[in-house]
């Protein structure tokens, strides 16, 4: 009796498709009733037959990416190399043997310039080495944070599903384990997808009357995209939810707990931290930049693990040692009160801005930059080795 039940809890806890129909906890509450041993196997027949379209004994399992047992993962973002969308196969070797260790995944852009597609060869050329690809899928069309082709309402509300399944299918077919932070950092000022552009704190506009629109909207329009691959039954994926440490504008309804899709959602949750950028910036230690975003998260929810997904600092600016805030941020990491951080990825690029001043976060824009890096990352507790949910 008692593994007949258990076989009919498993199939109320399996989301049957295809016309196929599942149990409720008010039918299973019925069957708990049932106590002779015919009746039993009777019932068990039936739903063997009426579900043979599934393998009970053999569902999906979903490959997540696990937290390191003991250390913090090592990782980065791609170069100024490589364009959107657009991973060469070289880059994972060239940022290993520049830092002489080895990296367990690997971050880039998925922009919908061109439209909703999955990046197939840079997906493929960074797991080629052992690597996981991070895609960071970006919801504009343009390099315009007034850019609303793909708002958070249109998403949410279902018009760019037939894309995205596609998208879906796509990930499917490569048959390899992914991250995917879905519009990153929307408690910043500088995206379309930014609460402060989606309503931002006025609540009598979309969805919960009590919530503030913008983190609201924000918030279903993840929840949308997870529970279309979930109905796509994709099992590889792990979802990465991702903050600015700091938030702009720093008030109450922007804080990052509104904009949490949940744990049943979320796998790993992180920020990022960068110092001063560019000229007239003011210098800002990596500990002080981090410290409110580190303690929003640590708050929010106990288990996740946490990752320093983006941070940096430009070279070549007044009052900053570029050298020195690597090895203080590589260090303030390991401190006992951030022990939940179990990544860290640096933003290695380089651009030019407007005005003509340059931006050089890359790692190796000087020497000493290069080597203060590679001297801390070469510590035993940064870890370039990972392990999968079996």
């Amino acid at each position: 009796m008692k593994s007949v039940l258990l076989l009919l809890n498993r199939v109320e806890q399996t989301h049957l498709r295809n016309g196929v129909a599942f149990l409720s906890g008010h039918h299973k509450a019925k069957f708990s009733f049932f106590t002779d041993r015919n009746v039993c196997a009777t019932v068990l027949s039936f739903f063997i037959l009426t579900i043979a379209p599934v393998n009970l004994f053999s569902m999906p399992k979903e490959l997540k990416l696990l937290p390191p047992e003991n250390g913090i993962y090592h990782t980065a973002f791609s170069t100024m190399y490589s364009s959107s969308n657009n991973v060469s196969e070289n880059e994972v070797p060239y940022f290993t043997k520049l830092v002489n260790k080895n990296i367990v995944w690997l971050n880039f852009a998925n922009d919908w310039f061109g439209g909703i597609k999955f990046p197939a060869e840079s997906v493929k050329n960074i797991y080629k080495h052992g690597v996981i690809p991070s895609i960071r899928m970006l919801p504009w069309s343009r390099y315009d944070k007034n850019d609303l082709t793909y708002s958070l309402k249109k998403i949410s509300s279902g018009k760019f599903d037939k894309e995205l399944r596609q998208w879906v299918k796509d990930l499917k077919s490569a048959n390899i384990p992914v991250l995917i932070d879905f519009a990153g950092e929307p408690n910043g000022d500088w995206f379309p997808w930014s609460g402060v552009y989606n309503g931002g704190g006025i609540n009598d506009k979309y969805g919960d009357k009590s919530l503030a629109d913008g983190p609201e909207l924000y918030r279903d329009a993840y929840i949308h995209i997870i529970n279309l691959f979930r109905d796509e039954d994709v099992t590889n994926v792990t979802w990465v939810f991702h903050v600015n440490a700091v938030g702009a504008p720093q008030e109450d309804w922007n804080r990052i707990k509104n904009y949490y899709p949940g744990d049943e959602y979320i796998d790993w949750i992180g920020f990022s931290a960068y110092g001063p950028q560019r000229w007239g910036e003011s210098y800002q230690r990596f500990v002080d930049i981090m410290q409110s975003g580190y303690n929003e998260l640590a708050e929010l929810t106990p288990n996740k693990p946490i990752a320093v997904l983006e941070f940096g600092v430009a070279d070549y600016l007044p009052n900053v040692n570029k050298a020195l805030w690597i090895q203080s941020a590589l260090y303030t990491v390991q401190q006992p009160e951030f022990s939940r951080i179990k990544a860290v990825g640096w933003w290695h690029s380089t651009w030019w801005n407007a005005d003509g001043t340059m931006s050089a976060i890359q790692i190796d824009s000087s020497p000493d930059a290069l080597r203060f890096y590679k001297e801390a990352i070469a510590q035993p507790v940064f870890v370039g080795e990972y392990k999968l949910t079996q």
